[in-house]
């Protein structure tokens, strides 16, 4: 593993040996869902750059009470429901011209659905949601 960047809020490290990027967020108490999405925008330009064939995000230490958890989950008042729009025009377009095969989501949560079904048209690439770390990198997409 290369740590390829790291900073106050997360790191990105190459995965030589799965041809994968791994975004890791630290615990950053009410993370707000400007920094957020920065986050997310960063990681996806960096999957544009480098062309991993997969996506992993560590989520696991991400603050369940945040406002940017609410955001992700449609649950907060001022932006409910937009975290799906917002995806689909910002990020998805990125991992698109990434080529990426799948996106692995470690979320922490036991019960996580693992490969998602019935994706929107637009998203070239495989997700999965997966309980914690070691389960998302060993998915193949």
């Amino acid at each position: 593993m290369t740590t390829i960047l790291e900073n106050n809020s997360y790191s990105f490290s190459r995965l030589e040996t799965e041809d994968a990027i791994l975004f890791t967020w630290k615990h950053i108490p009410g993370l707000e869902v400007s920094l957020f999405k920065a986050g997310l925008q960063a990681f996806a330009e960096l999957c544009r750059q480098h062309n991993p064939a997969k996506g992993i995000i560590d989520a696991t230490a991400l603050d369940q009470q945040s406002a940017a958890v609410a955001w992700l989950r449609g649950q907060s008042d001022a932006e409910a429901q937009t975290y799906d729009n917002w995806w689909l025009e910002e990020i998805v377009p990125k991992y698109n011209a990434a080529n990426l095969t799948g996106l692995a989501v470690a979320t922490g949560d036991p019960s996580a659905p693992g490969e998602l079904p019935n994706l929107p048209e637009a998203v070239k690439f495989k997700v999965g949601y997966f309980p914690d770390i070691a389960a998302s990198v060993d998915w193949q997409p």
